[in-house]
C-alpha cells in the first residue's frame, strides 16, 4: 500500500510541529506537508494531490471555512477535515454542509484524530479507485464501439457487394430465359426439311 499523503493546514506553529508527530507513531509512514495559511496551502494543493486534508477552523486572513470552499474547487474529492475550537459545534456542521468529510474538535483526541484521518483516507483511494476503473470502463466501451463500427461498416459493404452480385446474378439469368425464349422460338419456326431436299 502506498504512503498516505497529508496536508496540514494550521496556523499554530505548535500544533504544525505536534500532529506530524502524533501521525507518525500511529500510521504507517504517512507523507506530511504542513502549511500556516491558507494561500500557501492553496498552492501545495495545486502541486500535489493529497489523499486527505487536515485544517484549521479559525485562521488569520482566510479561515478554514473559506478555504474549504476553495478546495472543493480545485480538489473537490480530496476529503477535508477540520479542526474546530472547543463549542464550535455549530460552526462544524456548517462545515460538514460545505462539503467537510468530517471534523475533530481540539483539544484533540489522538486515537480519534488518527481513525478519523484514516478513514479520510480510505475514502479517497476508494474514490480514485471508483474513477480509475470508470476511465478504463470509458475506454474498453469506445474500443468496444469503435470495434462495432469497423464490423457494422464492413458487413454494410459485404452485403451491398452481395446485393450487387444477386442483381448481376439475377440480370443474367434474366438474359440467359430470354436467350433460351428465342432459342426455342428460333427453333419452333424453322422449317423441317423436305425428304425431296434430302435427295
Amino acid at each position: 500500500m502506498t504512503r498516505a499523503c497529508i496536508l496540514i493546514v494550521d496556523d499554530v506553529q505548535a500544533l504544525l510541529e505536534a500532529l506530524p508527530e502524533t501521525l507518525r507513531l500511529r500510521m504507517d509512514d504517512p507523507d506530511i506537508d504542513t502549511s500556516d495559511s491558507a494561500p500557501e496551502a492553496l498552492r501545495r494543493m495545486a502541486e500535489t494531490d493529497y489523499d486527505a486534508l487536515l485544517v484549521d477552523i479559525k485562521m488569520p486572513g482566510m479561515d478554514g471555512m473559506e478555504l474549504l470552499e476553495e478546495i472543493k474547487k480545485v480538489r473537490p474529492d480530496t476529503p477535508t477535515i477540520l479542526i474546530t475550537g472547543h463549542g464550535d459545534h455549530d460552526l462544524a456542521v456548517e462545515a460538514l454542509r460545505l462539503g467537510a468529510h468530517d471534523y475533530v474538535t481540539k483539544p484533540i483526541d489522538p486515537e480519534y484524530f488518527v481513525s478519523c484521518l484514516n478513514r479520510a483516507v480510505e475514502c479517497h483511494r476508494l474514490t480514485r479507485d471508483v474513477a480509475a476503473g470508470r476511465r478504463e470502463l470509458l475506454r474498453h466501451t469506445e474500443e468496444l464501439e469503435a470495434c462495432v463500427q469497423e464490423r457494422t461498416v464492413e458487413r454494410r459493404e459485404a452485403l451491398h457487394r452481395e446485393q450487387v452480385a444477386r442483381r448481376e446474378l439475377d440480370e443474367t439469368h434474366g438474359r440467359l430465359e430470354d436467350l433460351c425464349r428465342q432459342r426455342d422460338l428460333f427453333v419452333s419456326l424453322r422449317p423441317l426439311p423436305d425428304s425431296d431436299d434430302r435427295l
